[in-house]
């Protein structure tokens, strides 16, 4: 099996479009729609969901790569990468239900396939720190969110399946904060380097601004503080991310 393998040999249905991020952003954006979903409408909130849904599916495929790409790897590493695919695999009927709940249906959006290409780190420190830290703590924030604008909206069902997928994705993160500790033990020059590989991820993510520290109903996408707290992100990981947020763009 190559390592990594590219984002346009990853198995799908013929329905599904894939596009970059900037593509997707960039068509939206000569049509008058706004380049982000801003959940003020039901249709956003769908389109959300559809993105949640591309995001488990390649979260999968990215747990079940670090089963692989590891063979030298603790057991107990790899045997929590194995539960990550079990986990979203789960997250991912989830989300196939919930664009059902919504009116919506698989392949309704393009798949932009920025996830994957963020989650091929070939060192296992790198891994976990950017997918399970950086990626999954996104996740984090964008189901946090997602979980008040339900409440708010009056929709049981969308509250507490994204509530239910959250307290996974919390269990991730803290995965990735356990072994980024374990894994770099007595080795503060590859702990820096996975820590610099997260930064990287963290940036991206923060969407030239997009992401930020805020209000749900202000912001598009607002961060988990206390998620992320039960992540085991301290409180000066968390100051120095909010700092980041009006910087990179996620092309």
């Amino acid at each position: 099996m190559d390592r990594p393998v590219a984002y346009d040999k990853l198995a799908r249905e013929e329905r599904v479009v894939r596009m970059r991020a900037r593509d997707v952003a960039e068509a939206k954006i000569e049509q008058g729609l706004p380049p982000f979903p801003d959940l003020r409408s039901r249709e956003s909130i769908r389109e959300r969901v559809h993105g949640i849904m591309v995001g488990e599916m390649q979260a999968m495929e990215g747990a079940g790569r670090s089963v692989y790409d590891f063979p030298d790897a603790p057991w107990e590493f790899t045997m929590d990468m194995a539960r990550q695919v079990w986990d979203e695999s789960r997250h991912l009927e989830i989300y196939l239900r919930l664009i059902e709940h919504l009116g919506g249906y698989p392949g309704e959006y393009p798949e932009t396939t920025i996830l994957w290409r963020c989650a091929c780190a070939e060192d296992a420190a790198a891994r976990v720190a950017g997918v399970n830290r950086g990626l999954e703590g996104l996740a984090c924030d964008v189901f946090n969110q997602l979980v008040h604008i339900a409440r708010k909206i009056g929709d049981p069902v969308l509250e507490r399946s994204v509530d239910f997928v959250l307290a996974d994705e919390i269990t991730h993160v803290r995965m990735g904060s356990k072994w980024l500790t374990r894994l770099t033990e007595g080795d503060p020059e590859r702990r820096r380097r996975a820590i610099e590989f997260q930064d990287t991820i963290d940036e991206r993510f923060n969407l030239g601004g997009v992401r930020r520290d805020g209000d749900h109903e202000e912001v598009l996408i607002s961060i988990a503080t206390e998620a992320r707290r039960l992540g085991g992100f301290t409180g000066e990981e968390i100051e120095r991310l909010i700092k980041t947020t009006q910087r990179s763009q996620v092309y």
